[in-house]
């Protein structure tokens, strides 16, 4: 007991100033601390672990980081080396150096397959994917730049890879989802919703993927370099939505979206059709009218739209009830006495 004592107040002692490229392993030597010069033995990787372990409990992070490296480096088919490459992740994570710790679980997840910490090792890299995308900034030489969604997808395709069966895969789909639309990229976060709903359609969150994916469209037709297709593809979305979760609470905010994009959509058609009437192209004219009284019988430019019908071909209200079936010729009546 009291040998064990002085090796860990020599080893503490010895590491105060240390970093992870002071510690390292010498055959014949033991660990050498490089900027002093001084040496520590340990005699085999369980005694390491257990150095490394007493330094994390008393929150000497980067000396334990350390240690947990060199016993890796020592002793890398031990039964140690498994916990200490996930350690040495964990204690970058203590010193909020986040991007390193998922380096260092990635390194478990790829070398210590079968170690007990290599679901834990996804699960932190889950963790550490959801600090990015809420925001966690980059660091460089351990200065703050601004947060990257870009790196934060790198983190959750790497869940998937490393466990696209797993807790943390149809999660991890969906966050990309979130992240690309805080990029602006609607269509590949439209895309990786799609996949998630392909590839786990039973999966709790496929509601909150469909309702996505309505909302990315919705998002994308308010851009000038997206046609009106998107807000097609939007209500399109939101419906599928309706039909398939009923009883999700985004039920009324989804109704919603869909009624102010149909009115975007009606409205769109009525300065076209203006435009054309504008123009004496009374024919182009009277066909976007009639689509705005087909798409929005019950919009305020339906009304409108009526009138101009009449007014420009008192036949063709009559013509249009009675050679189009949708909307019916009542739907048609009530939006122009509405």
């Amino acid at each position: 007991m009291t040998r064990y004592i002085l090796i860990l107040i020599l080893f503490i002692g010895f590491l105060v100033e240390s970093s992870d490229a002071a510690l390292v392993w010498r055959p014949g030597e033991g660990w050498v601390n490089e900027s002093s010069g001084e040496t520590l033995a340990a005699s085999d990787a369980k005694e390491a672990l257990q150095i490394a372990r007493n330094l994390e409990t008393k929150e000497a992070w980067d000396d334990a980081a350390a240690a947990y490296k060199s016993i890796v480096r020592s002793w890398p088919l031990s039964s140690a080396a498994g916990e200490a490459q996930f350690k040495a992740g964990y204690m970058k994570e203590r010193m909020g150096d986040f991007w390193a710790a998922y380096k260092a679980y990635q390194k478990v997840v790829e070398k210590y397959s079968t170690n007990q910490f290599f679901n834990l090792a996804i699960e932190r890299q889950y963790n550490i994917g959801n600090l990015y995308l809420a925001g966690e900034p980059q660091r460089l030489w351990k200065i703050p730049l601004l947060p990257s969604m870009e790196k934060t997808v790198e983190i959750f395709e790497t869940v998937v890879k490393n466990a696209p069966y797993g807790t943390y895969a149809a999660p991890s789909h969906f966050k990309i989802g979130l992240a690309r639309e805080n990029q602006g990229s609607y269509s590949k976060a439209i895309s990786s919703y799609t996949q998630l709903l392909d590839r786990y359609p039973g999966s709790d969150l496929a509601d909150d993927a469909q309702y996505q994916i309505g909302y990315a469209w919705f998002r994308a037709s308010s851009l000038p370099d997206y046609d009106q297709s998107a807000a097609e593809k939007a209500i399109e979305a939101f419906q599928d939505f309706l039909v398939k979760y009923p009883n999700s609470e985004k039920v009324a905010q989804a109704e919603e979206y869909v009624g102010k994009l149909t009115s975007r959509k009606v409205e769109g058609s009525f300065n076209i059709a203006k435009f054309y009437e504008k123009q004496k192209n009374f024919k182009a004219a009277l066909i976007y009218y009639r689509e705005v009284v087909r798409e929005g019988p019950e919009t305020e430019f339906a009304e409108l739209a009526t009138e101009r019908i009449d007014a420009l071909d008192p036949t063709a209200r009559s013509q249009d009830e009675n050679n189009n079936s949708d909307p019916s010729p009542e739907s048609v009546e009530t939006a122009s006495t509405s």
